[in-house]
């Protein structure tokens, strides 16, 4: 099993998600009630839905960690990398983020 894999395995697990067919990103993507808020580009990239405010204070905190990447200022999506097992790790934890940003 792929660390995609892996992850969608245990995402599906998690009672605050549905899982549905992606608008952004290819095959499935996650949800919090109706909107999107992960999903993949290929195995190795996903991108989640934090919001421009938590972005903005991850980057303000100096808690963003730098393997996650964001467009501009007014970026409502940050890209993570899924090339090791550290990236499940915070692949999860930024899921988690995104999920009490978006509820």
């Amino acid at each position: 099993m792929n660390l995609r894999e892996e992850l969608e395995k245990t995402l599906t697990g998690n009672p605050n998600l549905s899982r549905k067919p992606s608008r952004f990103g290819d095959r499935f993507s996650f949800f919090v009630g109706g909107r999107e808020i992960a999903h993949f580009h290929g195995d190795g990239r996903m991108d989640v839905r934090l919001t421009r405010t938590r972005i903005r204070e991850l980057k303000s905190e100096g808690t963003l960690d730098p393997r996650i990447r964001t467009r501009g200022s007014s970026a409502e999506w940050a890209t993570l990398p899924l090339t090791d097992r550290r990236d499940l790790t915070l692949a999860i934890e930024m899921v988690d983020e995104a999920i009490r940003a978006n509820a």
